[in-house]
This record gives structure tokens, sequence and C-alpha cells, in this order.
């Protein structure tokens, strides 16, 4: 090869070699081409087992720090198994008021006067005498009962002993006032009935020979300290 041939040839390679030079550090940069093949890549269909990124949850997408609430299931939560007893009382109170029973002030406090209203109650729908709030009494003041003097009050069960406690309070008043003779008992016996009717009479009331709110509002302004000292 002649020293002229071998110039030109020595000049062609170099302008090839950086020709090649530009186009991949100028117009194709490393990291253009690498963005490129990783895309190429994931397009690519591949086995199952290769494992994907995971998507990005909303926790992380809110950044550090931020507060992400729960996700909302639908689920209610239960609520309590009975009612605060203040908010049971004074529905009781409610209810009994509604139905034309003295309970006195409609407080959420079990009081003689509003337990005396359970009794009557009680004595009305032929209930066991119990003198006490309670959810299934709630239940039977809004659903209703047994019919209304549907039995011979001689024979229910045993009063409980807060409704003997009551009844022994009465008894203690009308033996201070004069209606009774004979040691409290809690009993709601005949004597004692008899001894209702009679206050009733004397006050103007309707005959009913049954414990009442009512009947305990009287005794209370008549035989107070007597009353004061029943403790349920």
């Amino acid at each position: 090869m002649t020293p002229h041939a071998l110039r030109f040839a020595f000049l062609a390679f170099a302008l090839l070699t950086g020709a090649m030079t530009a186009n991949i550090f100028v117009f194709q940069p490393p990291s253009r081409q690498l963005a490129a093949a990783t895309q190429a890549t994931s397009t690519q269909p591949g086995p199952d087992w290769i494992s994907k990124p995971a998507a990005t949850s909303p926790a992380h997408e809110a950044g550090p720090g931020t507060s992400v609430p729960p996700i909302e299931t639908g689920t209610v939560k239960p609520l309590p198994a009975t009612a605060d007893r203040p908010d049971l009382v004074r529905a009781i109170q409610r209810e009994l008021k509604s139905k034309g029973y003295e309970v006195g002030a409609i407080d959420g406090v079990p009081g003689l006067v509003t337990r005396g209203a359970i009794m009557a109650y009680e004595t009305d729908t032929d209930m066991p005498l119990t003198a006490k709030p309670s959810e299934s009494l709630l239940q039977a003041l809004v659903l209703g009962s047994a019919d209304v003097g549907a039995g011979d009050p001689r024979d229910r069960p045993a009063p409980s002993a807060e409704a003997e406690i009551v009844i022994r309070a009465v008894q203690r008043a009308f033996r201070q006032l004069g209606y009774m003779t004979t040691l409290p008992d809690g009993r709601l016996n005949e004597a004692t009935r008899r001894a209702i009717r009679k206050f009733e009479l004397d006050r103007k009331l309707k005959e009913t020979g049954r414990i009442s709110g009512e009947l305990l509002a009287k005794l209370g302004s008549l035989a107070g300290d007597a009353l004061q000292a029943s403790r349920i």
C-alpha cells in the first residue's frame, strides 16, 4: 500500500471512530440507554415466579409522620350489654309517668316514690313485686305485659328484698300515723292492705289497697322521718 493510501485509510478510520464515540456519549448517553433497556425488559412477558414491585400502600404515599385513618369495614361496634343505671331509671320513670303512675321527679334516682310506682304497675299487671328498675321492667312497659288486674294478689310470689324494704317503710309510716299497731315485717298482708285503703279514703285518694308512688308521696309529707329510715 502506498503512503498516500495508508494516510487516507487512517484518516477514514479516525473519522468513523469519532462519529461512533459522539453518538454513544452525546446523542445516546448511558442513562438513556439503561432506561430504555429497563423499559423493554419490564414490558416483555416473563415467568410467573418473577416477583413484581409491590404496589405502594396509602400509608407510604401519605409520607412519614402522616396519620392514615383505618379502613372502614362497615362493622358496627356492639353497644354495652346494659344501659347506665340513671338512664335506665329515667326511662322507666318516663314510661310509668306516661301511663299515669306517680313517680316523683324524673331524675334517674330510684327513690321510694319511684319504687312505689313500680310496685303499683307490677300489681296492676299481675307481675311479681320487685320494686326494682330493670331492663325486663322497661321492656314490659314499652311492649306491654300481662292484662291489667289479671290475677289475685295473694297468689303472687313473695315480694323481693327491695319490695320488702318499701313495704316495711309503708308499715312504719302507718304505725307512726296510727293506722297500724303491729310491728313492720315487710309482708304485704291483709292488715297492711286494709291500712292502705283506710289511708286512701281519709286522704280522698282512689281506693286501691296497693302500694303506689302516690301513696309514698303522701306518706312522705306526713311521716317523712319514718320513710327516711328506709335504705335501699
